[in-house]
Order: structure tokens, then C-alpha cells, then sequence
């Protein structure tokens, strides 16, 4: 399955992308700007974007490479927390969740007999 760089980067937002370019020390105008010029020259390949985006905003290979870098991590975190996966975890998790109450419920319910038991309470 081929995955469109292009997409994921216009999809992620300003917000994200100017997070995702804190970390390599760009603020979130320059952040705006690598991440349009990346999903421009995204077509010829990873190295010819990162040197053409390079050319066109004046900074570094290796800024712009780990930017890239940044970019399809958030594109990825993103993807995972609004699709189906996403949504596959946090049904696992409600399940998980409902689960642990019912035994907890259960637990407490036999221990709390057995304690009025202990008392001479009946219980349950």
C-alpha cells in the first residue's frame, strides 16, 4: 500500500506541523513553509525533495530532513488516533476497562462475604 506524503502533509494542519517542527528548531511560519515546499517536491523522491525544499526556504538538508522526519511521525500518530485503528484501540481499551470493573465488582463483592462472613453477616 503506497502512502501519499503529499496528503498526509496537507492533511496534518498548521498546528501540527508547527509542533512538529519545534523539535528541529523551526518556528511555526518556517514549519508552514517546509512542510508546503516537502509535499510540492515530495513526487521526485525523499532526497530530491529534501535537497529542492532545501533550495527553496534556505535551510539545511539535515533541518529539512528531520523535519521530514517529524512530519510522517505526527502524520502517522495521526493517522492511528483518527482511523480505524485508532478506533479499534479505543474500543479494545473500553472493553478492557468494563472488563477490569466487572472482576473488581466481583472481587470486592466476594471479599466483602467473606468478611460478614467472618462477622457473622451473611452477604451476596
Amino acid at each position: 500500500m503506497a502512502i501519499d506524503i503529499s496528503k498526509v502533509l496537507s492533511e496534518l494542519g498548521d498546528d501540527l506541523v508547527a509542533q512538529a517542527g519545534e523539535p528541529v528548531g523551526l518556528d511555526r511560519d518556517q514549519s508552514v513553509r517546509v512542510a508546503a515546499a516537502l509535499s510540492r517536491n515530495i513526487g521526485g523522491g525523499k532526497d530530491l525533495a529534501v535537497k529542492a525544499t532545501a533550495a527553496e526556504t534556505g535551510l539545511t538538508e539535515e533541518v529539512i530532513s528531520a523535519m521530514l522526519g517529524k512530519l510522517i511521525e505526527t502524520g502517522k500518530e495521526k493517522l492511528i488516533e483518527e482511523g480505524p485503528v485508532g478506533e479499534a484501540i479505543a474500543g479494545a481499551k473500553a472493553q478492557a476497562m468494563a472488563a477490569i470493573e466487572n472482576v473488581g465488582g466481583a472481587a470486592a463483592k466476594g471479599v466483602l462475604g467473606k468478611l460478614g462472613g467472618l462477622f457473622g453477616r451473611k452477604t451476596g
